[in-house]
C-alpha cells in the first residue's frame, strides 16, 4: 500500500496561501498529509491535534493538510477562525486524493525524512489519534538524530 502512495504522491502541491510547494524540498522534514474536508466532522475533530503536533515539532515536522473539495476561500476561512498553524491545498484540477486512491477521511500519511512513505492511518478517534502520530513522529526524528 506504501508504495502505490510513494508512487502517486504530487511532485507539487499548490497551498491555500498561494505558494507552490515541492516534497522534495522538504528533505530532512517529516511530512504529515492530512487528507480532509470541511463536511467532514471527524475531520475538523483531528484539525486542533494537528495543530498541536505542528507546534510541539515545529522544527522537524511539516504538515500539509490535503483537500479537493473545498474552495480556497472555504479553506483559508475555516483555517483563519481555527488559527490553523500549517497550509492545505483547496479543489483545483489535480485531485490529490483520487490520484492516492484515498476514499476514508481523515486519512494522514507520513513521510519520513528521505521523501519514503512510512505509514498511512484513516479515521479520527479522540486520544488515539494524537497519540499514534506523536509516537511515529518522534520515532522518525530519533532515527534521523542516530543516523
Amino acid at each position: 500500500e506504501n508504495e502505490v502512495l510513494q508512487k502517486n504522491l504530487p511532485k507539487e502541491i499548490v497551498l491555500n496561501n498561494g505558494k507552490t510547494i515541492k516534497l522534495t524540498d522538504l528533505k530532512n522534514k517529516v511530512i504529515l498529509l492530512d487528507f480532509w474536508y470541511r463536511g467532514c466532522l471527524p475531520c475538523l475533530k483531528a484539525i486542533p491535534d494537528l495543530i498541536e503536533l505542528q507546534e510541539e515539532f515545529k522544527n522537524d515536522l511539516v504538515i500539509i493538510g490535503i483537500n479537493d473539495i473545498d474552495t480556497r476561500k472555504d479553506v483559508n476561512d475555516y483555517y483563519a477562525y481555527k488559527k490553523v498553524n500549517y497550509h492545505s491545498t483547496y479543489k483545483t484540477d489535480t485531485n490529490i486524493s483520487k490520484k492516492l486512491k484515498i476514499n476514508a477521511f481523515p486519512t494522514t500519511i507520513i513521510i519520513n525524512q528521505s521523501g519514503e512513505v512510512v505509514g498511512a492511518e484513516s479515521g479520527f478517534q479522540k486520544g488515539a489519534f494524537k497519540k499514534s502520530l506523536r509516537k511515529n513522529i518522534k520515532r522518525l526524528i530519533k532515527q534521523k538524530d542516530h543516523s
